[in-house]
């Protein structure tokens, strides 16, 4: 589920059992954060051999808010177990009526206007997974990594529009540290793809490096090129390693604040650098902001962009 149908399906079934309406353990800032006694039940099952799997339905619209009822685990277990006394029309009836139920009883206490906030910032937490491709971090940035990289030409266009919309969205104040681990990397992502833009060219739906020291023969200021070329490669290398530091610093801060599951199978971002010689070796790191890097960003690189 995105983190947006996740706050969803807990805010309008009020952190309640749909069937039993038994109240869940529930963080006040975290509609999804406490996993042991709510179930986020699929209505049409999650795979055709599931219970009430037999369906059109796509594995995206499966995992949806709309295919989705909130449950304890015993009529979790209860629905799955009896197909025939639970079929997809009653349970689409049965949430229906208890979301209905938690609007006109607990209006007040669901605090729909704090609902509203978290939708609006599990948005932005999609966006960035989708957009910064978080799901392939390690497998892109091992191309841009390359000695002869290569970046993606649809993904090139993307950091631009991510970064407009990072800038334009909405955030409240209790979202202060995740507002600016997102702005940090919405700028370096978009300065990474700037900076190998300066000397790429379009191939086969990707932009890959123009060696210009060679675009002379002969090429009177060929040793000096050499070394420009060198020192850009280095810096496209040194802002996805800080973007690696952004995108690790943004997980941390949705598992601490909004999900604690949100990428905790994966783990941490790692980049892979190489082949190195000799040996044609690899290296993997796990680049991280210190606690006092942290604490200047994003206003030390917003700085920067107003100097220049």
């Amino acid at each position: 589920m995105t983190e947006k149908d996740i706050k969803l399906l807990w805010g309008r079934a009020g952190n309640r059992c749909a069937i039993c309406r038994r109240e869940l353990s529930q963080e006040s800032r975290s509609a999804n954060s406490s996993f042991t006694t709510g179930e986020q039940a699929h209505i049409v099952g999650e795979r055709e051999s599931a219970a009430r799997g037999k369906s059109l339905l796509t594995d995206e619209e499966r995992d949806g808010y709309h295919n989705r009822i909130l449950l304890c685990p015993s009529h979790h277990t209860e629905i799955d177990k009896d197909e025939n006394g639970f079929p997809i029309e009653r349970l689409h009836y049965m949430k229906s009526v208890h979301e209905l139920w938690v609007r006109e009883t607990l209006g007040d206490s669901a605090d729909v206007r704090a609902l509203a906030r978290q939708v609006a910032v599990t948005s932005i937490i999609d966006a960035t997974v989708e957009m910064c491709r978080l799901q392939d971090w390690r497998s892109w940035t091992s191309f841009a990594l390359a000695p002869d990289p290569r970046w993606d030409a649809a993904f090139c266009l993307v950091p631009f529009e991510f970064r407009q919309r990072v800038s334009a969205a909405i955030w409240p104040d209790e979202f202060g540290e995740l507002k600016r681990s997102t702005t940090t990397l919405s700028i370096l992502l978009l300065r990474a793809v700037n900076s190998f833009m300066e000397h790429a060219d379009y191939a086969d739906g990707k932009y890959i490096p123009i060696k210009f020291y060679k675009v002379r023969d002969p090429n009177p200021n060929y040793d000096r090129d050499v070394v420009r070329y060198r020192q850009w490669l280095n810096e496209c290398y040194e802002l996805i390693h800080e973007a690696t530091c952004a995108a690790n610093w943004f997980a941390e801060v949705v598992r601490r604040d909004i999900n604690p599951m949100f990428f905790a199978g994966a783990g941490k971002f790692v980049i892979v650098d190489g082949p190195f010689s000799p040996g044609m070796t690899y290296r993997a790191s796990i680049p991280e902001y210190s606690c006092e890097e942290k604490e200047n960003l994003p206003d030390s690189l917003l700085k920067e962009i107003v100097e220049i």
